[in-house]
Parts: structure tokens; C-alpha cells; sequence
């Protein structure tokens, strides 16, 4: 049993953290109904923002690929990816995993010029540099 009494202010912080997210994964997130699934995304959004992350925008909601997905433009685009996301996607970001986390960006980690999956049929054409000695890439979207 803890005693919240005898705790300090960075031990009852990680503790509600701690609850925040257990409470998020064993939430039921399949066949919710609309007004369920924003009430949980309430939910979601104060887990997060108790965790230190901020966004931009993270209310606009559409029905995307058999299901409703959530606009997220976070703050800190060097450690999270904006774009659309499920419910199970943003509880996922709670827990510092899943599609939203850039990852680290260390020499055994990914290639950090790869395009995500969505942008990898990118064409790319090859251009002489200024100097004609080099060729330049050129993405063209």
C-alpha cells in the first residue's frame, strides 16, 4: 500500500503519471461511439499534457480508413511526427512509443533522411549542380 502522505511533489507526479497511463491501456478503445471516443480523448490529452507534451492542434477529428482519426500538430517536431492518428496511436504516444515518436536518431538507429512510409514514393530526379561537377538531388513533390 503507498502512503500519499509521505510522498513529495515529484513522487505524486510520477505516481499520477503512472496511473494516467495504466488507466489509458486497459481502457476499451474498439467500437467505442463518437461522443465515447472524444470523452477518451480528453482523457488522453490530460495524460499528455501532465506529461510535459504540448501540440498546436489536437481537435479536429475524421472518419480515415474504417475508423476516426485525430489531427495532431505537435509542439516539438524534432521528437514527434504531426499527422493523423488513432485513439490507440496518441495512448501509444503516452507511453513514448509508437507512430508518433521520431526515433533516436543515434548511428545504430534508422537513417534519419528516410521518408516515412505515407512519402516514400517520392520522385526524385537528379540535376547538375552549379558547378557541373557533382550531381544535386532534387525531390519533387
Amino acid at each position: 500500500m503507498i502512503d500519499i502522505q509521505s510522498l513529495d511533489v515529484a513522487q505524486l507526479e510520477q505516481l499520477r503519471d503512472a496511473i494516467n497511463r495504466r488507466l489509458l491501456l486497459i481502457r476499451r478503445t474498439e467500437g467505442l461511439s463518437l461522443p465515447e471516443l472524444l470523452e477518451l480523448l480528453e482523457q488522453v490529452k490530460n495524460t499528455l499534457q501532465d506529461q510535459g507534451k504540448e501540440w498546436y492542434s489536437l481537435e479536429r477529428w475524421q472518419w480515415m480508413e474504417g475508423g476516426i482519426k485525430f489531427w495532431l500538430n505537435p509542439s516539438d517536431q524534432d521528437m514527434y511526427r504531426p499527422g493523423w492518428y488513432t485513439i490507440d496511436d496518441l495512448i501509444a504516444w503516452a507511453h513514448d512509443a509508437g507512430p508518433v515518436m521520431i526515433e533516436d536518431l543515434s548511428d545504430e538507429g534508422p537513417d534519419p533522411f528516410a521518408l516515412p512510409p505515407a512519402d516514400r514514393n517520392v520522385a526524385i530526379r537528379w540535376l547538375p549542380s552549379a558547378d557541373d561537377r557533382e550531381p544535386r538531388r532534387l525531390a519533387s513533390f
